[in-house]
């Protein structure tokens, strides 16, 4: 394995904005100095990940995680030290000539795991079902399919469409040829094995969709049925260690940049849809490949943007899986929703072809519904209004959407289509308004600390801006320990500050005490090393060379706090007396609960000692400043 030299991997990391490269991944809102989002590692609600652009570090105040830009992506995207180096030097542009070895290993996925080789196995896969696309005579029926609906080359080579042949041993033997392993290519779900032991393509005579889960990794397929009614229409990966449909979001990877720029998020429901949407500039869609829209799917969304227009097919299942995927995104998880119907029923596909991309355009642009106007469109269905039992039905199941809007402005807009509808007055309409709306709770309290150390996230309701609603940063149940207090700003400082550290490690050596924690010694003992090897003080620089996640995540939750910078040896002494006050409390603890032992046992010659002992650390501690 190449190691990379300090100085140029200092040099690359000063040369990207960590604000910029999370930004990629997550929704990121300025709160003061810092940015604040939802964290990608764990799921939550209220926002509790943090980075800051002036440390070049995140922390999650939720779950723990920490680091600096080399771990962010080791952590989101599963790569080695080296590999995130890499991935960081292409953001800066900066030549890094460093291969990238079997050797190099990292905390989260290695080169050479078995999830790796899977992917692997996908890459190989799709490039054979691309080349026998494109350049077989045994692809051309496929091809000639595929450019009759209006695809282009420059869309197949774009999105790698490929094409599986009839034959039973494809890309089973060349897999062989190649020496993979077979068993492991069944597991990844590319192959499948007979009931009599044989290993075959699991697809066959399909159109071949290459399927990338949200790190652009390549982890399955869609194949697609184009001249036969024999077998489903379209047959998708098992599920695997690396393909589950409800963590994937077709072209998901590649739409993020798109989405972020966008500030939305389109949701179509086929590859086609999306392939189309792409050409015709709408390069922020997704698709979630004919499953409904999940949890997961939901989080991925709400990391990088809180609106969503809904593009479904324009059927009868299309508009009920508009209204269910509605519901989940703007009622339950609070995003600003919009939904398009095309015209005659068509679907995004069909449309862009037919119609032309300035089309879809403008309807994209300028004839999206909102969510309250698409769910009065949606309850009108399957209802006769020229009956008085539908009709005063339906009313009320407006009124009550209508009763849920914040905006009076909004209200009143409503308000005014019904009355012209249905020629009803808005004296009315008004009065039946409040005996139908359902006063809203309150804002939820999430605890945390007081009020002044609240910050402000937006959610999307109402007219469609910004809502502000309270949050706090998660923090650990009950107060902490003056002993904790006192070891976290100990560490602070000597992260901080070489001479700092020289101080402080003496005046622990003098009184003789230590870190007590586990991890905070831990960290001592890591900073100890550090400093010996002639480092100068450089939280971002350690973060690199710990192997340890508890203790590159204790260094982002350290450098996150805020302490008095202008600090006299006088403190730190006052911070280590704390700690050797801390330690006389446990040992004194430890000794009583072995007096209460030898008292039951009868052994009254151990129980003076002990109480003796006890005497003594108590006058200790008494003698020991606050």
């Amino acid at each position: 394995m190449q190691r990379i030299p300090e100085e140029k991997i200092d040099e690359i990391r000063s040369q990207v904005d960590i604000v910029d490269v999370v930004g990629n991944y997550v929704q990121l809102k300025k709160q003061g100095r810092n940015y604040t989002g939802l964290c990608p590692f764990h799921g939550e609600k209220t926002p509790s990940f943090s980075v800051s652009p002036e440390k070049q570090i995140f922390h999650c105040f939720g779950c723990g995680k920490g680091g600096n830009v080399f771990s962010f992506l080791m952590q989101i995207d599963g790569l080695s030290f080296v590999e995130s180096v890499k991935k960081v030097a292409d953001l800066a542009h900066i030549p890094l000539d460093v291969a990238i070895s079997q050797g190099d290993s990292s905390p989260g996925n290695k080169p050479d795991s078995q999830e790796s080789k899977m992917i692997e196995i996908h890459q190989l896969a799709s490039k054979l079902y691309h080349y026998l696309l494109m350049e077989t005579e045994e692809g051309q029926e496929a091809l000639q399919y595929l450019l009759d609906r209006g695809m282009s080359e420059q869309e197949l080579d774009h999105f790698e469409i490929g094409f599986a042949p009839a034959h039973a041993s494809t890309v089973t033997t060349f897999l062989k040829k190649r020496e993979v392993d077979l068993a492991l290519a069944v597991e990844s779900g590319l192959l499948t094995e007979r009931d009599d032991g044989e290993i075959v393509d699991r697809f066959r005579n399909r159109i071949m969709f290459p399927i990338k889960n949200d790190r652009g990794q390549l982890v399955g397929f869609s194949g697609r049925l184009f001249n036969q009614e024999d077998g489903p229409k379209y047959l998708n990966s098992p599920e695997t260690p690396i393909f589950n449909k409800r963590n994937i979001l077709y072209h998901f990877s590649d739409a993020r940049q798109e989405i972020r720029k966008k500030e939305e998020i389109l949701l179509l429901e086929g590859y086609m849809d999306v392939i189309s949407s792409v050409s015709a500039t709408f390069s922020n869609g997704v698709a979630s490949m004919g499953t409904s829209l999940t949890e997961e799917h939901v989080q991925m969304i709400r990391r990088v943007t809180n609106r969503a227009i809904i593009c479904y097919d324009g059927d009868r299942a299309g508009i009920e899986a508009s209204f269910k995927a509605g519901t989940m995104l703007a009622e339950q998880h609070r995003l600003e929703v919009f939904v398009l119907q095309l015209p005659n029923g068509k679907d995004p596909d069909d449309f862009i072809r037919s119609e032309g991309a300035e089309k879809f355009a403008e309807i994209y642009t300028h004839q999206r519904l909102t969510w309250t106007a698409f769910k009065l469109q949606f309850f009108k269905r399957n209802r006769n209004l020229q009956n008085e039992t539908d009709k005063i039905a339906y009313l009320g199941e407006a009124l009550a959407e209508i009763g849920k809007l914040d905006q009076a402005v909004e209200r009143e807009l409503y308000l005014k289509q019904l009355g012209s509808e249905f020629d009803l007055s808005m004296e009315a309409l008004k009065q039946q308004l409040q005996q139908t709306v359902v006063v809203k709770p309150k804002p939820h309290d999430y605890g945390g600390p007081p009020p002044e150390s609240y910050g402000e996230y937006p959610s999307y309701e109402g007219d469609g801006g910004p809502v502000y609603e309270q949050f706090s940063f998660a923090q650990p149940s009950g107060v902490p320990s003056a002993g904790l207090t006192s070891e976290k700003r100990l560490l602070k400082y000597m992260l901080e500050d070489r001479d700092a550290f020289i101080q402080i490690r003496n005046l622990l050596e003098e009184h003789q005490t230590d870190f007590y924690h586990d991890n905070y010694k831990a960290l001592y003992t890591h900073l100890i090393g550090f400093y010996a090897s002639g480092n100068d003080a450089n939280p971002l620089a350690l973060m690199d060379q710990l192997k340890d996640d508890m203790a590159r995540n204790l260094v982002s939750e350290l450098e996150m706090m805020t302490v008095n910078t202008d600090v006299s040896i006088e403190e730190y002494q006052d911070y280590v007396q704390s700690l050797t006050k801390s330690s006389i409390e446990r040992d004194i603890k430890e000794k009583e609960q072995a007096l209460l032992t030898a008292t039951q046992q009868g052994d009254m010659p151990a129980a003076l000692e002990l109480a003796r002992t006890i005497t003594t650390m108590r006058a200790t501690m008494k003698n020991t400043p606050n």
